[in-house]
């Protein structure tokens, strides 16, 4: 994460923790001053977590802490969120690779019992032909799993101080 990604983040924890010591100052100008330094290490300390992976971090971190969060938890948070969205993705694709084995290869019959998160992943994949490949009785995990997570991530974030499309944690496909 950039710091000028890492100085969007605190804006949100600002509001989300607004009487929060560390957030008080006397004028706009000191603020900055005094979140400089801790702007800096976060950034340093959290530099492998991309700022998707942050903004769901930090929804989950405001609905579970009473008090801002250290570089510890927003790790484990943002680590978290890493493997919840890994997992949705490896279960859509297994969902859907086993709906066109239980058809007996039909695809089409398969495409249409699964969930329309699923079928968009396959429709934005270019349809069932890119993700199964009857002759060869081939899946394309790696495209499904890749266009997944773009477009779970394409989303709008809904966040204050306006969205990025980017990324997105717990939205619709």
């Amino acid at each position: 994460m950039t710091r000028a990604e890492m100085t969007e983040i605190f804006a949100l924890l600002m509001i989300a923790y607004p009487n929060a010591e560390m957030f008080r100052a006397q004028t706009q100008q000191s603020l900055k001053e005094k979140l400089a330094p801790t702007i800096t290490l976060w950034t340093a300390c959290l530099r492998e977590v991309d700022f998707w992976t942050a903004q769901k971090a930090v929804i989950r971190l405001c609905r579970a802490c009473k008090f801002p969060p250290t570089i510890a938890e927003m790790l484990e948070a943002a680590q978290t969120v890493g493997q919840e969205v890994a997992q949705e993705i490896r279960c859509a694709y297994l969902q859907a690779r086993s709906a066109v084995l239980l058809e007996c290869g039909d695809p089409e019959e398969a495409y249409s019992t699964l969930p329309t998160r699923t079928r968009k992943v396959i429709d934005e994949m270019g349809g069932m032909e890119a993700f199964f490949h009857p002759g060869e009785g081939m899946f394309d995990m790696q495209g499904f799993m890749d266009t997944y997570e773009r477009l779970l991530r394409a989303n709008p974030v809904g966040l204050p101080g306006g969205a990025r499309k980017e990324l997105s944690g717990g939205g619709s496909v």
